[in-house]
């Protein structure tokens, strides 16, 4: 068997391993030097950079590829390639191709043995001499090109340095390891310039610049002296100071990204936009004190920057933020927080204090400044009360009922108000005075403001006849305090006989007054006189003139002398209608002759000194006109917005003789188609002989007092619904028309921003809107009761529109309009209720029949009965409001059960005398038949008073009750249609130019209980036009407009 000698075997086998070892070490090397280059690739990028997670997984397979790819290839080719010897024979054949190829023909022959035709002896000769030949021969120069030194080389360079930068920086050389082998494990990046944790985003506020502060580690090793950000394409630098760098970032309005370095530290982050944190609301939740028994805490509004807190009080601060808050503190300290809301503990306030509140919020963001509070600790201050008097009158009688108005308010709780009453100490008249208080209206603990209308009346409270102090008083709940007064009001309670002589002499120093005019007058007609005796050429020369313009200017002096001496009159004829001891006859006569001076004052003393005016320019002048006889009667004539026939009296026709009786009072509203004017034109005449003329008439009518009438001064406004709603029509109106006189100043200008005239015009103004809005609910309050007790259409039709337009509400918020001075949409407001108001009067008023009446027959009440009933109707409306001021007492049980049977006295002879005024018209000749309708309608009266007094006999002074005494005043009043063909005004002598037309009504019903002078409201024309079509502005706002062009080309 043919062999293979140990010798050649031997050389196979330790070139093999040669080859191996050398193969194995090239591998290695280049595999250990690929990866630590690459380390060191790394180690280099991460000073400078923060290497993504992808680049140092890049690094970390191209450092391997030696030993994942490489190895396992080399591997294969210098081992697997080289398990048989034939494979060794043939790497060796490469470098020594003899010898080569006679190995790897021994080595085949040994393996695969001799062909058949082969000599054994031959072969075997044959391997032993090639085995001679191999025989201690060194294969190493034949290992295919062999470079392990090289990568040995190559490989212990980067190791070196490996080795240097982990004993230089060991840190850092890990740190590289670590994020080479852990790419994805977020390992933060060493560097030698360290800085403290930045956020990953930062809320920026919107558009403002921004400090931002990098700060350095205590233990950085590397401190450069500059940092850089970039910001939109925008360079930052900074310089380091104090351990930190200072960047001032621009203001952001929309996301952006900051980029950072600091020597070989990189980072960045995302810049958010957002408002900063802003207060919503701040309050003081404060606990009051025991002793003012609130049953909850009281929340104070702060967000002004100061409250006063009672001494006491315990307070807890709460304010709310526009977004929820991570953190807030007051004064430094915690503050508790609940998403967007941070409240302070319990304050004990004891004296002033300054407080601080800051927060922060989700986002980071602070508020731009700190918000301060200053709490002022006040003491319990005493009540303000006011009291005044609606209807001023210092002489009174013992049965009148004065009106009072109570105003109180508190700080924090009014326990009762009520009314003081003391007598004036005079050794004569009154040794020992009297006093007394009753309760007007009890308070609570938590009531502000108290009080209201009251009345006062000496029968009612046992108060004899003498000169009384009234003050109103208030009283809070602070232990030891006591009452609170305010000013008082002095009045004379009189007697009736007291009251008579009291009368009489203010009567006779009236007529004294009088007398001056007159003989004034006649001093002026005089002269009038002497000139017109003048030839032509003396009446035109300049003097003449002057003098006769100078009589025309004294002329109307003296009238408007008359008209206060009348003036004066109607106060003391109303105060001789309320006594009893007055005769009727006298106050009937002395009524006739004050309208006769009115006449004079108003329409015939003013038409001579315009005639004197036109004597002093011309010579021409106008016929006056006759006027016939007239009969009167008791109507009270109402205004309306309807057009109404107020020609001058020069121009209006005259009168015929009037068949109609005096009979109760009842009120025209005035309105309706007018008669085609006149035809007639008298001649004319020249002005001086007519003034002379007139001026002789007026005189001699100074002297004697005629049966004559003028339009009334529209008497008991506030008896009747209609007339009610008209005061309030007109209240509107002159609150529109106020705001219309400071238009100009206050037009376009910003709340708080306006003059002082035009905000005390605002002030005043919105405060009659306030006390308007009262007097229409107590309007409603009186139209619900009789709407339920007489349930008629009308006034539930009007009781349901006030209740849907929620009237009172709207009237009071046009107050408030006037105060934020918006005086255009104040002005339209107000106007627009001046027309609801007064449509709703006008359809309270019944249709008229005049039309259609018979003319009736010439008898009349006589005086005596007529001012009894006015007398009647004046006592019901003052027991309407004691009714209504005795309701606000009903919690003290004792007091309003003493005071309900005393009215229920009062209401019980007023029925009394009702019941006498009908006897006393029956007991007339014919008195069933002729005022039949009188008669009827004062039953009626007296029913409602009936019920009136059962009511209170419960006792009971609620709506009701309230509702029936309402329901005798208007029927007393009751209103219907004028007749549009009637005449109007009151009378005057033809040359006088008075009114003319017929009349019925009596004089003495001119001066009834709440007259008011200013009862006609003429015709307006509203200059507004208002849709889509049209070129004028409203009259209202052209003039602030104006203002407001002028005011921008000032600028």
């Amino acid at each position: 068997m043919l062999l293979l000698p140990g010798e050649t075997r031997e050389s196979l086998l330790a070139y093999r391993r040669l080859v191996r070892r050398i193969k194995l070490a090239e591998t290695l090397f280049s595999a250990a030097c690929g990866l630590l280059v690459t380390w060191l690739l790394l180690f280099l990028a991460e000073r400078f950079i923060d290497t993504s997670a992808v680049a140092r997984a890049a690094t970390l397979v191209a450092g391997t590829l030696g030993f994942t790819l490489l190895l396992p290839a080399r591997l294969h080719r210098w081992f697997w390639n080289t398990r048989r010897l034939e494979q060794v024979a043939q790497l060796l054949k490469r470098r020594h191709p003899a010898i080569g190829d006679q190995l790897l023909g021994v080595v085949e022959l040994v393996h695969n043995g001799l062909p058949a035709t082969t000599s054994l002896r031959l072969a075997q000769a044959a391997v032993d001499q090639v085995n001679q030949s191999v025989k201690g021969r060194d294969f190493a120069d034949a290992v295919p090109n062999p470079r392990h030194r090289r990568w040995a080389v190559a490989a212990a360079v980067p190791a070196g340095l490996a080795v240097l930068l982990f004993a230089v920086v060991p840190a850092a050389g890990w740190n590289t390891t670590l994020r080479w082998l852990l790419p994805w494990s977020g390992i933060p990046r060493y560097t030698f310039a360290t800085v403290q944790p930045i956020p990953q985003s930062l809320v920026l506020p919107h558009g403002e610049d921004v400090q931002f502060q990098l700060r350095l580690q205590p233990a950085s090793r590397w401190r450069p002296s500059q940092a850089s950000a970039a910001v939109s394409g925008r360079q930052l630098a900074a310089a380091l100071d104090a351990n930190q760098y200072s960047f001032s970032l621009p203001g952001r309005t929309q996301q952006d990204l900051l980029q950072l370095r600091v020597g070989d530290w990189t980072g960045q982050i995302d810049l958010q936009v957002a408002e900063r944190p802003e207060l919503k609301s701040a309050s003081a939740l404060v606990t009051l004190p025991a002793y003012l028994q609130y049953s909850r805490p009281v929340r104070l509004d702060i967000r002004g920057g100061a409250v006063s807190i009672l001494k006491g009080s315990q307070a807890a601060i709460e304010a709310e933020i526009s977004r929820d808050l991570s953190s807030a503190s007051i004064n430094g300290q915690p503050a508790t927080v609940q998403k967007s809301v941070l409240q302070s503990s319990q304050l004990a306030v004891t004296s002033p204090e300054s407080l601080e509140l800051q927060w922060q919020d989700v986002l980071g963001l602070a508020a731009r400044t700190a918000f301060k509070v200053q709490v002022n600790a006040v003491d319990d201050r005493q009540p303000d009360v006011q009291l005044k008097a609606l209807e001023p009158q210092a002489v009174v009688l013992d049965t009148d009922a004065v009106k009072f108005d109570i105003q109180s308010r508190d700080d924090f709780g009014l326990k009762q108000v009520g009314l003081e009453w003391r007598g004036v100490a005079d050794p004569v008249n009154n040794p020992e005075p009297q006093q007394g208080s009753r309760v007007v209206e009890r308070g609570s603990p938590e009531m502000l403001k108290a009080g209201g209308q009251t009345v006062f009346c000496a029968a009612t409270e046992q108060v004899a006849a003498q000169t009384l102090e009234l003050r109103a008083w208030a009283e809070d709940y602070l232990d030891g305090r006591g009452r609170v007064w305010s000013s008082p009001i002095v009045i004379h309670v009189m007697t009736a006989e007291q009251h008579a002589v009291w009368l009489m002499e203010q009567l006779r120093r009236w007529a004294g007054t009088a007398d001056d005019v007159y003989e004034e007058e006649m001093r002026l007609h005089d002269v009038n006189r002497q000139i017109r005796q003048m030839t032509a050429e003396q009446f035109d020369q300049p003097a003449v003139r002057r003098q006769i313009e100078q009589q025309a200017a004294a002329e109307k002096a003296n009238g408007q002398r008359l008209d206060a001496v009348v003036m004066q009159g109607e106060d003391l004829i109303r105060q001789a209608m309320r006594n009893r001891e007055i005769l009727a006859g006298h106050v009937e006569t002395w009524a006739q002759g004050l309208q006769k001076l009115q006449d004079i004052s108003q329409n015939r003393m003013p038409s001579v000194a315009r005639l004197l005016s036109q004597a002093a320019a011309s010579r021409s002048g106008a016929q006056p006109q006759p006027k016939g006889p007239q009969a009167p009667t008791i109507t009270d004539v109402e205004s309306g917005f309807n057009a109404s026939d107020n020609k001058p009296a020069e121009q209006q026709q005259p009168a015929k003789p009037s068949n109609s009786k005096l009979g109760l009072p009842s009120t025209v509203v005035q309105g309706g188609p007018q008669p085609p004017p006149g035809q007639n034109q008298p001649a004319g005449e020249q002005p001086m002989e007519q003034s002379v003329h007139q001026q002789a008439d007026l005189l001699a009518e100074f002297l004697k007092v005629r049966e004559q009438l003028q339009m009334i001064l529209d008497d008991l406004e506030d008896s009747t619904f209609v007339k009610r709603f008209k005061a309030a029509s007109r209240e509107q109106l002159a609150v529109a028309e106020s705001l219309n006189r400071s238009l100009y100043d206050g037009f376009g200008v910003q709340s708080g921003k306006a003059t002082q005239p035009v905000d005390k015009a605002n002030t005043s103004a919105a405060a009659r809107e306030t006390a308007q809005s009262q007097k229409l609910r107590i309007i409603q309050d009186d139209l619900q009761a009789y709407a339920d007790r007489r349930n008629e259409a009308k006034f539930a039709r009007i009781l349901k529109e006030m209740e849907d337009q929620d009237a009172v509400s709207k009237v009071a918020a046009i107050g408030e309009v006037i105060r934020s001075n918006r005086t255009g949409e104040s002005i339209s407001r107000a106007e627009l209720w001046a027309d609801t108001l007064d449509r709703w009067a006008e359809e309270l008023v019944s249709p008229s029949k005049c039309g259609q009446c018979k003319p009736g027959n010439s008898a009349s009440l006589p005086p005596e009965i007529i001012l009894e009933v006015m007398r009647i109707l004046e006592g019901e409306m003052d027991l309407r409001e004691q009714t209504r001021a005795t309701q606000k007492t009903v919690d003290d049980t004792d007091r309003w059960k003493q005071s309900a049977r005393e009215l229920s006295a009062a209401q019980q002879s007023l029925y009394e005398r009702v019941a006498d005024v009908i006897t006393d018209i029956e007991a007339l000749p014919d008195g069933g038949e002729k005022f039949g309708r009188e008669i009827g309608l004062l039953e009626a009266v007296g029913h409602a008073m009936g019920d009136a007094w059962t009511h209170l006999q419960t006792p009971r002074t609620d709506g009701p009750t309230i509702a029936a005494e309402t329901e005798a005043i208007e029927l007393l009043l009751q209103t219907r249609r004028a007749n549009p063909r009637s005449g109007g005004g009151g009378g005057g002598s033809s040359p006088g130019g008075g009114g003319s037309g017929s009349t019925d009504r009596a004089a003495l019903e001119h001066f009834g209980p709440d007259g008011d002078a200013a009862a006609v409201i003429q015709e307006r024309k509203v200059q507004q036009t208002t849709g889509n079509t049209g070129d004028d502005i409203p009259a209202e706002y052209r003039d602030g407009i104006d203002a407001f062009f002028n005011a921008i080309d000032g600028r």
